[in-house]
C-alpha cells in the first residue's frame, strides 16, 4: 500500500494520479471500494463513520489485504483550533489514529506540501 497524505488542496491526488497512472476510473472518492486501485480522501469516510459509531481504523484493519496494492489519500486534518464540536473532535482524533495505523501498514507513505512530494517512509 501507498499513503499519500498532506493539507487541503496541495495536490495529492493530482500526484497520485500522474505518479501512478490513476484513471478517475480507478479513484474512489471519499469512500471505501477496496476494488478501487485507490481510494482518495478517506478522511471524509471517516466522518460518516464516527457519526455511525464506528472508529474508521478498525474498518481499515479488517480490509487491509485488499489494500496492500491500493493508494490511499488522506487529508491531514490534525493541524490548526482542536474543533469545539464533540462529533468533530472525535473525527479529528479518529483521523489519527487511522492515519497511523494506515502508515505503519504502508510500504511508502508520501507527505504533499505545496505540491511538493516528501517521502516520509
Amino acid at each position: 500500500m501507498i499513503l499519500i497524505t498532506g493539507g487541503s488542496y496541495q495536490g495529492k491526488l493530482s500526484y497520485a494520479k500522474a505518479r501512478f497512472g490513476l484513471t478517475d476510473a480507478d479513484i474512489c472518492l471519499g469512500g471505501v471500494d477496496f476494488d478501487k486501485k485507490c481510494l482518495a480522501y478517506v478522511e471524509r469516510y471517516a466522518l460518516e463513520a464516527v457519526r455511525a459509531g464506528k472508529e474508521p481504523a478498525d474498518v481499515f484493519r479488517a480490509h487491509i489485504d485488499a489494500l496492500r496494492n491500493s493508494v490511499v489519500i488522506t487529508t491531514d486534518i490534525s493541524g490548526g483550533v482542536v474543533p469545539m464540536d464533540p462529533v468533530l473532535r472525535a473525527w479529528r482524533e479518529a483521523c489519527g489514529r487511522m492515519n497511523s495505523y494506515l502508515a505503519s501498514q504502508a510500504d511508502e507513505v508520501w507527505r504533499l506540501f505545496c505540491g511538493i512530494p516528501q517521502r516520509l517512509k
